[in-house]
């Protein structure tokens, strides 16, 4: 059978664009584990309304690659001038990467997303992040045996030889540890809690009041921008992209897995733990348009039944002081209250020790690996 010559198209027309976000769905097709995102959701991340790309932080560029009129992959090509600008780095990224098991048509894309990054200046080319560290990112290499937990990738594992084939190489990984949410650990969490408060009389810790919604914002994005800046591809948030990314995860958020320490009154850290909504996502099948499908999406996500430990973090001058213990201690009596039956952690950097100790304060067990890749562009 004759093979339909290749041809690329930068996405630029409403049917371009109906076909970049529909083509998911004929990749998975049967994947038990596939979770199908909001497609409105997608394209809002590359709309350049997006406060992700205001003030000139960054642009992208979008293809699709056809074999005669059939998509069969897609990739976006993003130059983050804000991260170049914090890290002095002078990279691009690849990102919302989707093809068929087609190495022609994966090399054709990432060679038209390197050229675009090179002539934007670029030295290298990093991904996949979606459109940054701060949303989706990593290309999932170990673990396709359970479905992605919220906010978290999930691919087919040929992806990694479509990249690989091409030249990329790892450049880091991002580990998820999963634990199920059990007794077994509270009372020792709370006789260390117990301990670190009594040693450091200053440190309060409480859960976030929803109804001051936009102040708690502001506390967590300072402690947010501050204590990750020295974390490997981190991005700080503008205040608009921050108050974007919160207003998204406000419905999700349950305010008792969300807390916030404060020594002598200062924002010191936070903790949140969304619930897994992605089995109730999966009902909605890419769309909120259809009733029955909310309908059946509110049946499946009632009352989840696990969490995803999505972010903790404590300012580098209040670290080793028990903090993280604490807010853990808070955060596993409320899950325990809620009867949620596990967690994931996730993602954590492969080289992030202190994390990967804390997780196994809970008995985690390491599940799924995420992998960034680069290549110079000579």
């Amino acid at each position: 059978m004759s093979v339909l010559p290749l041809r690329l198209e930068p996405v630029q027309s409403r049917e371009q664009w109906r076909h970049f976000l529909d083509l998911p769905w004929r990749i998975y097709r049967g994947d038990p584990c596939w979770v199908p995102p909001l497609k409105k959701q997608v394209r809002g991340y590359l709309d350049l309304s997006h406060p992700f790309y205001a003030y000139g932080r960054a642009e992208r560029e979008v293809f699709l690659a056809y074999r005669g009129s059939r998509p069969v992959g897609r990739i976006a090509a993003i130059l983050n001038r804000a991260h170049n600008q914090f890290h002095g780095d002078r990279w691009g990224f690849f990102g919302f990467f989707e093809c068929e098991d087609d190495p022609e048509a994966a090399g054709e894309l990432l060679a038209a997303a390197a050229r675009w990054l090179k002539e934007k200046g670029c030295e290298a080319m990093v991904g996949p992040v979606n459109p940054s560290t701060n949303y989706e990112c990593g290309l999932l290499v170990e673990g396709f045996d359970t479905p992605p937990t919220v906010m978290m990738t999930y691919n087919p594992p040929y992806y990694a030889s479509l990249l690989e084939s091409w030249g990329l190489v790892k450049a880091k990984d991002l580990y998820a540890y999963w634990s199920p949410v059990h007794p077994g650990s509270l009372d020792r969490l709370r006789r260390f809690s117990e301990r670190t408060q009594e040693r450091e009389p200053s440190l309060t810790v409480r859960a976030v009041n929803l109804k001051d919604f936009a102040n708690e914002v502001r506390i967590i994005q300072d402690i947010y921008n501050k204590a990750w800046e020295k974390n490997w591809g981190f991005v700080p948030t503008s205040d608009e992209e921050f108050a974007w990314l919160a207003r998204e995860l406000k419905p999700l958020v349950d305010p008792k897995l969300l807390y916030i320490a404060f020594y002598d009154g200062d924002p010191a850290g936070f903790l949140l733990a969304l619930p897994d909504v992605n089995p109730a996502l999966a009902e909605l099948n890419g769309s909120m348009a259809n009733p029955f499908r909310l309908l059946r999406a509110y049946w499946v996500g009632r009352k989840p039944v696990g969490l995803r430990l999505i972010t903790m973090g404590v300012k580098q001058q209040y670290r080793l002081r028990g903090i993280e213990g604490v807010m853990f201690y808070h955060g596993l009596q409320a899950a325990l209250d809620r009867g949620y039956r596990w967690c994931e952690y996730s993602w954590i950097l492969e080289d992030n020790e202190l994390a990967k100790r804390t997780v196994r304060l809970m008995d985690a067990k390491l599940t799924k690996v995420y992998r960034l890749y680069s290549k110079p562009l000579a």
